[in-house]
């Protein structure tokens, strides 16, 4: 490939991942059937395990590797080059942060336990109704991203006293209805029926429990948006050289005006995500309160990754719509990305929020 852009994070980890998930990637792309596809996932899955992926954030008290956030961010920027259909944010970020100090996390390390985490705003059903916990959990908490046959879910409750639970999946008055996204990645809807809290299953109460939902939100969040850096420059490197190299009417693609416009344009797109997703790392890993950056990256991820694809699959024509095609599932990865942890509308409330009890708190001082 004559182009290349430059990596958020670069390293011998960052290539790793980057050829890992290339390779799986494309093996996946080769299956049709739905089924099979789940079990290549869950091989896939098995493989990362082994090799220690789910332990890179998790202490070495704990069991796991004693990595940092430069760590998980090569990870993440690795996979999102060919858009690795497994829960690298949540599995690895998210569960660390929401779990952390519990036992289970030396399983977690090992890929002995798959947890499936349930944030505020994730556990709502179709109509809206929050899941709702005391004696007993009910509710609905529909298209949680899961690991393969998860063994737990980390269940966030708020209400009266927030609780963070973890709970079995096979525990009695659970049923749950695993598929596919459109990215491949494995989803779940979880209908808990008037589930009896085991005392056991508590982790946590009160206001540290909100604590740890904004921290595991907001890395889910960060390496969400450096897996899609990755993407959306893999994505412009794939465009520029379908164009070189498809001909027709006797001329490259790449000598339409229009269709170098439409290149340069994502390339700009690029470079700005990359900037803002940089600064988030960077407030992140000084240990500050980086969730505004955060935000700030996430918002524009929605607009960007939207952006982008959508001039991809332009540029492609009628190829841009074959699944074996690595610019289709670099495409479907950013639309999907946009809804997690938040979407556009969620960021832009809360920083909206926060710019107004700012004010109000200037207006009384002075």
């Amino acid at each position: 490939m004559g182009f290349e852009t430059k990596p958020i994070i670069s390293g011998e980890t960052y290539e790793m991942a980057s050829r890992f998930a290339t390779a799986a990637s494309e093996e996946l792309a080769a299956i049709a059937e739905a089924s099979a596809q789940a079990t290549c996932i869950g091989k896939h899955w098995n493989s990362i395990a082994e090799l220690g992926w789910m332990a890179t954030a998790i202490p070495e008290e704990a069991g796991g590797a004693g990595g940092d956030l430069s760590d998980l961010a090569a990870l993440a920027a690795g996979a999102g080059r060919a858009a690795l259909a497994l829960p690298l944010a949540s599995s690895c970020g998210v569960v660390p942060v929401l779990l952390a100090g519990h036992p289970i996390l030396a399983d977690v390390a090992s890929g002995a336990a798959r947890v499936a985490a349930i944030l505020p705003g994730a556990s709502r059903d179709a109509d809206g109704k929050a899941l709702t916990g005391g004696a007993t959990l009910h509710g609905d908490a529909v298209g949680v991203e899961t690991p393969p046959n998860p063994t737990h879910l980390a269940v966030v409750v708020t209400g009266d006293e927030p609780m963070l639970l973890l709970v079995p999946v096979d525990a009695a008055g659970i049923q749950t209805a695993t598929y596919l996204r459109i990215d491949w990645r494995l989803a779940a809807d979880f209908h808990f029926g008037h589930v009896a809290i085991a005392p056991g299953w508590i982790v946590a109460r009160g206001p540290d429990v909100l604590r740890r939902a904004d921290a595991a939100r907001d890395i889910g969040a960060l390496l969400t948006c450096i897996e899609c850096v990755s993407a959306v420059g893999a994505l412009v490197e794939h465009t520029i050289e379908y164009l070189l190299n498809r001909v027709q009417f006797g001329q490259p693609l790449a000598t339409y005006q229009a269709l170098r416009h439409r290149v340069a344009e994502m390339y700009v797109e690029y470079e700005t995500l990359r900037g803002i997703v940089a600064r988030a790392l960077r407030a992140a890993q000084s240990g500050d309160d980086a969730w505004q950056a955060i935000a700030f990256a996430k918002l524009r991820l929605g607009e960007a990754g939207r952006a982008v694809a959508e001039s991809a699959i332009q540029c492609h024509g009628g190829m841009g719509m074959t699944e074996e095609l690595p610019a289709n599932r670099l495409c479907k990865r950013l639309m999907m990305a946009e809804f997690e942890y938040g979407n556009r509308v969620y960021y832009a409330s809360r920083l909206l929020a926060e710019q107004d009890a700012a004010r109000l708190l200037a207006a009384q001082e002075a």
